[in-house]
């Protein structure tokens, strides 16, 4: 089964399997070393004294996309074909539309 295969092949594999291992876990590590930072400079470790946190359901923007990718939604026409239509975005109710809320760290030393 695998006697077609190159060396050249089994090093591009392993390269891409190491370059997609280290996409997935760039945020985590990212996360980690910012928060470390913060706490040896005496920081809140989840907003940097900031007391704001960006809402986890809007990312911070206050509205919701929904449709999928690119806010697209398939329509049929009168005459069958397929168009599309977008729909606008709404409010975020986790946030109220503010696109932030208050850091849960901070807000339990006050």
């Amino acid at each position: 089964m695998f006697e077609h295969i190159t060396a050249s092949e089994i090093a591009g594999y392993a390269v891409g399997a190491l370059l997609l291992s280290a996409t997935i876990s760039a945020p985590k590590i990212d996360s980690f070393i910012s928060s470390s930072q913060r706490s040896s400079l005496g920081m809140c470790k989840r907003c940097g004294d900031l007391k704001l946190i960006a809402c986890s359901k809007c990312k911070g923007s206050g509205l919701i996309k929904e449709g999928g990718p690119f806010n697209l939604i398939p329509i049929v026409g009168d005459n069958f074909d397929f168009g599309v239509k977008t729909k606008s975005p709404s409010s975020c109710a986790n946030c109220r539309a503010k696109g932030h809320s208050s850091c849960p760290e901070c807000s339990k030393s006050l």
